[in-house]
């Protein structure tokens, strides 16, 4: 089974992030295009882990998958609402601290639900790992084209200065020493594409890992047999 969506989700975070550097030529300047080529590289990255490798189809069950893909994406699409009603509503503007934590959390249950999901079905240490990676690149691949079109769709709008007002974005400006904002901002973006992942793939292999583990653990202990 492969999720013939996490190709098609990657190739529109290339294009959007590509569009970025038509938008704001000014973002390629002062190691922007390291930028933006690592959140292209994440994007391709996605689309390699998924078909080759022990997260490929040939060798992952279909099961595992879906469960992690589905768990994922349902993740990224929360995080992504979240980005869009912080540009539509100011009072989710003014909780964007609390909630940037709450979506923390949330990326860590996910990664543990689909561990655990996945290890009582297969009751397999590995299904637990591969679910759990499986949740990270599809939550990423919804989350990423959330940021850029938000981002593109209200660059001229007040609502834009609002929410870098709240995340503090005119202060990390001030110390950057760049002089486009909006450049700066596009290129912060671009990082995040790569990070992003990155942090999601590391949160997924500990937290899933220990999920994971536990999930056995408690498996063996409920079908052990009792002492006489």
């Amino acid at each position: 089974m492969m999720i013939r969506w996490i190709p098609a989700l990657a190739v529109l975070g290339i294009v959007l992030a590509i569009l970025g550097a038509v938008l704001f030529p000014a973002a390629l300047g002062g190691g922007g295009l390291l930028a933006l080529g690592g959140a292209i590289v994440a994007q391709a990255a996605c689309v390699l882990l998924t078909r080759i490798g022990p997260l490929s189809p040939r060798r992952a069950d279909p099961v595992v998958i879906r469960i992690g893909a589905v768990t994922g994406a349902v993740t990224g699409l929360l995080y992504g609402g979240e980005i869009v009603s912080e540009y539509v509503s100011s009072a989710v503007t003014d909780a964007s601290v609390a909630l940037g934590w709450a979506i923390v959390g949330t990326l860590v249950v996910s990664s543990m639900v689909a561990a655990a999901v996945a290890t009582v079905r297969l009751r397999s240490i590995r299904a637990g790992l591969t679910a759990a990676a499986y949740a990270a690149i599809a939550e990423y691949l919804v989350w990423y084209p959330f940021v850029l079109g938000a981002y593109y769709a209200m660059r001229h709008s007040a609502s834009l200065e609002r929410v870098w007002r709240a995340e503090g974005t005119y202060l990390d400006f001030a110390r950057s020493g760049m002089s486009d904002i909006r450049a700066f901002v596009m290129q912060d973006f671009w990082g995040a594409g790569f990070f992003h992942l990155v942090a999601g793939l590391i949160i997924a292999g500990l937290f899933g890992t220990f999920a994971t583990l536990a999930t056995r653990v408690a498996q063996r202990l409920l079908t052990s047999p009792a002492a006489p």
